[in-house]
């Protein structure tokens, strides 16, 4: 698999950076300079059977430029650079493994063993009888044009404020939603350094846009929406011609790629049979990306936003047409490795000449009564070898039509045939699959923010709470099933001198998956074999309705008479409503095969304390998963005694739940400590 660049997925929380709080001057009228240099180092707590292990070290360097010289125009210049120097003293082994241990698997045991693999860059990776490679540390330094360049823009205001217009390289941010994203989607994610759990400033990646204010009230034309009630309404459209996907990493130790994302990054995929648990040997799937057009004007998307003051509050509506954030998995077809039975196409002898099978083929080589599933079934049932039915590859290598080209048929490596021996080869497939972002994403909310000071004060300090509301509805997104029926079949009348409507495979045909026997319980099939089933029984669209509601209180604790400026505090309570979710909709496939259930609850308590004269200022984050049984949680500690421009910061990340439960769960050993030091000018 290639690493996988730009796909996103749901989360805002937190992380150790400090935005610039100081400017130069610097001469020139108008124009100021700031920046910050910061480095971080931290210790993973958390990691299975390894102990404390030195975690990420990021840095970043920041320069941001802005020039102004009058109150018409303004520039900004924003430039960073940045990466993470953990590679160069830590390694560690992937929590999560992923990639099957050819060495230790064994028929009728359910070949359960996986090979951990190392991180960071060790030149001795994976166990014995897997194929690893060293692996490249992708986040070392981050010097791509798009990851330097964070703004570079130019805005022009009306001399009367009734218009402005920006144009460049940035970013907007909409919602009312802190924690989890719903409305805030006019921006692909950058998940590479610590996934979604940043800030969303900088979890944003900037794109190429135009985007422009018009004040109705300054315009004149705001007496129809004063007589619905709507206060000062302004619009805000906005044009992206630069389609982006989110950017994130495939963890992955294999010779044709050796990406590392360190433990943010995602662990190649753990491929196994929903029925037996038996791990998918001698077939594996290769990922690649379909994407828009980067630059286009059909690909674009287009946003509008109307801000208007009502009930005492300001509301907003939104509408969004773009691209989706995440990809759905699509099959495309599958190929058949000749000469190794462990899916390894470097091995000496290994080669991928024939056949090249649909994805309707493929399908039915999969699913089909005597294919793959069957015989993995068969090898990994209590009945041993008795039970056991032949290889589906030994049988399509010995069709007429592949004779010629294949004199030694496939092996059948655990019904008596040795792989690479005299009577028969080695053979593994391939399944090749898209992972397709090229859906389009349509959406439309309103968010809406008010005090509550007209109708309740709470505490020693008469201290009003807000409300905030935030609904989102999504229509058409896409999603992988975790169910399927399949139905294809295999009819071998494309392959050359084949006899014409020669079925060879029919998935079809309902039978046991283990004896054979007709009975149906091929129907509903789960597990990773999923993947192999075509598009039009694998994705659905289904609508998807998002609702928070948020209030913050400026706490002043009773009897803390010394207490100086508030505490603040924030809960949320998320509801993300996914119609006919019981088809069996997959959180995230291939790295998430939890279902999706038709309400998914969230809870976000956050908190900001400054002590000491602001000096000392705490700072919490929890969030709760309901349905999925994960919690996060953030503390951060910023000590600001040491004048502007020096801050040092702790930072402590705690994530708890089930891996396949994105993205708390899946991050559920990537726990650490961090010290960070900024300096900022």
């Amino acid at each position: 698999m290639k690493k996988i660049t730009k796909i996103s997925l749901a989360a805002i929380l937190g992380v150790s950076v400090v935005a610039p709080a100081m400017a130069i001057d610097t001469g020139i009228k108008g124009m100021t300079q700031s920046g910050r240099i910061k480095l971080g180092a931290s210790v993973l707590y958390d990691l299975p059977d390894q102990g404390n292990k030195a975690g990420p070290a990021n840095w970043v360097i920041e320069s941001k430029t802005t020039y102004r010289p009058n109150r018409q125009w303004s520039f900004i210049a924003n430039f960073w650079l940045r990466g993470d120097l953990s590679s160069q003293f830590t390694n560690y082994d992937s929590p999560n493994g992923g990639l099957p241990d050819q060495a230790g698997l064994a028929p009728f045991t359910g070949f359960p063993d996986n090979a951990r693999f190392s991180l960071n860059s060790n030149p001795s990776n994976c166990s014995a009888g897997t194929y690893c490679a060293e692996m490249d540390d992708e986040l070392e330094v981050l010097k791509d044009w798009e990851d330097v360049i964070r703004e570079l823009s130019v805005k022009y205001r009306d001399k009367k404020n009734r218009f402005s217009i920006k144009a460049g390289r940035f970013q907007r941010g909409w919602g009312q939603s802190d924690g989890l994203r719903l409305m805030d989607v006019l921006h692909a994610q950058d998940l590479r350094q610590r996934f979604a759990f940043t800030d969303s400033d900088e979890l944003r990646l900037p794109a190429l846009m135009v985007s422009a204010d018009f004040n109705f009230r300054k315009l004149g034309i705001d007496g129809p929406f004063k007589a619905i009630g709507m206060k000062n309404p302004s619009l805000e459209i906005n044009f992206v011609p630069e389609v982006q996907t989110s950017n994130f990493i495939i963890n992955n130790p294999t010779p044709t790629d050796t990406s590392s994302g360190g433990i943010f990054g995602l662990d190649w995929a753990d491929v196994n049979d929903g029925e037996t648990g038996a791990g998918l040997v001698g077939l594996s799937f290769d990922l690649k990306d379909n994407k828009p057009n980067r630059l286009s004007l059909t690909d674009a998307e287009w946003s509008m936003r109307l801000k208007f003051e009502t009930l005492g509050g300001s509301a907003t509506l939104n509408a969004f047409y773009g691209q989706q954030d995440l990809p759905v998995s699509k099959l495309v077809g599958s190929t058949l490795i000749y000469g190794n039975g462990a899916n390894d196409p470097s091995k000496p002898g290994a080669s991928m000449p024939i056949p090249q099978f649909t994805a309707s083929q493929t399908e039915a080589i999969v699913h089909a009564p005597g294919g793959y599933l069957h015989w993995l079934r068969s090898v990994s049932n209590a009945d041993g070898p008795a039970g056991a039915i032949g290889n589906p590859l030994t049988a399509v290598s010995m069709l007429p039509a592949l004779a010629g080209a294949l004199p030694i048929p496939c092996a059948d490596p655990y019904n008596g045939l040795v792989p690479d021996g005299v009577n028969a080869v080695g053979c593994s497939i391939v399944g090749e699959v898209e992972l397709d972002y090229d859906y389009r994403q349509l959406m439309v909310g309103f968010t809406f923010a008010r005090d509550l000071s007209d109708f309740i004060r709470i505490g020693r300090k008469s201290s009003a709470p807000t409300v905030r509301l935030e609904m989102s509805h999504e229509f058409d997104h896409p999603f992988n099933r975790s169910k399927v029926n399949p139905g294809a079949v295999f009819d071998a009348s494309h392959l050359a001198f084949a006899p014409t409507g020669t079925i060879v495979f029919d998935a079809g045909v309902n039978v046991d998956p283990i004896t054979g026997a007709p009975g149906g319980a091929n129907l509903g099939e789960v597990g990773s074999g999923v993947l192999a089933v075509e598009a039009s029984r694998n994705i659905v669209k289904e609508d998807i309705t998002s609702t928070m509601i948020g209030f913050d209180f400026p706490l002043w604790v009773p009897g803390w008479e010394s207490q100086d400026k508030s505490i603040f505090t924030s809960l949320q309570i998320f509801d993300i409503y996914t119609h006919n979710s019981d088809q069996g909709l997959l959180q995230q496939s291939p790295y998430a095969f939890t279902e999706i259930q038709d309400h998914q609850n969230f809870l976000t308590f956050g908190w900001n304390a400054p002590l000491d004269n602001q000096r000392l200022v705490l700072d919490g984050l929890y969030i709760r998963d309901f349905q999925g049984s994960g919690d996060f949680y953030r503390q951060r500690i910023d000590f600001n005694y040491f004048g502007d421009s020096w801050r040092p910061r702790v930072e402590i990340l705690h994530f708890s739940g089930d891996k396949e439960n994105a993205p708390i769960g899946t991050f559920k050993n990537s726990d650490y400590v961090e010290l960070s030091l900024t300096y900022q000018f």
